[in-house]
């Protein structure tokens, strides 16, 4: 399985482009994943095109504060 920083070479040496910039910009998505899903106000679903949804549970789009709590 590749993983993202064998990517994030392979893209670095194709085009020439710096790994850190490139790493940057691979990451971006998922951080901003990351940033939405931790924000307290924020209870919309994330769509990335045409791949996946992330979905909030029902009981943290009624109220994103409370303490998770297995069932």
């Amino acid at each position: 399985m590749i993983d993202i920083d064998q990517v994030i070479k392979e893209v670095s040496l194709k085009t020439g482009i710096d790994k850190d910039l490139v790493s940057v910009i691979c990451k971006h998505v998922f951080q901003y994943t990351v940033d939405t899903m931790k924000d307290e106000d924020n209870t919309k679903d994330i769509l990335f095109n045409r791949l996946f949804k992330f979905k909030l549970k029902r009981r943290y789009k009624e109220n994103k504060k409370l303490k998770y709590t297995s069932k």
